[in-house]
């Protein structure tokens, strides 16, 4: 059996940049592989073509077969990993945390163990505050989940 650990030692010896990393890796029970990168700039698509040669250079198919994808994270998808708030700093998030209260607002900062969210808040709320924005500094390990708000 195929297992995630090692499509992940392939998935990070294949990455020759600095901006890109991996996110996640899943392997189910009929070798379905699904690799997901991101990148501190953008994913080119001969990032992924990199990534899926590399792995598919390494497994054979006459002892196991496999279907392998290799994806970018995608827009609407969930942030997973600390490292990619850092290109949402400026940005507009949704953050859900563990005790189920939903915030959105600007992403202001991140470091290792908290991001910093101005929050979005009408302008009853606003008022109460005496007129200023709402600032969280969330715990990161209290962020149930993030994903960036798309906007035109």
């Amino acid at each position: 059996m195929i297992t995630g650990d090692y499509i992940a030692t392939l998935v990070k010896d294949a990455i020759t940049s600095d901006h890109l990393f991996l996110v996640e890796v899943s392997v189910d029970n009929n070798n379905r592989i699904k690799v997901i990168v991101d990148s501190d700039k953008t994913v080119a698509i001969s990032d992924c073509i990199a990534v899926s040669k590399a792995v598919e250079n390494n497994l054979d198919r006459d002892q196991q077969d496999f279907s392998l994808e290799v994806t970018s994270a995608g827009v609407g998808q969930p942030l997973k990993l600390i490292r990619q708030y850092n290109k949402h700093i400026g940005k507009e998030l949704e953050v859900t945390i563990d005790s189920g209260l939903v915030l959105s607002g600007e992403l202001k900062g991140v470091n290792l163990n908290y991001i910093e969210l101005e929050e979005n808040t009408p302008k009853k709320r606003r008022e109460e505050n005496e007129g200023n924005p709402l600032f969280h500094k969330l715990n990161v390990n209290n962020i149930k989940m993030a994903k960036a708000i798309i906007t035109i």
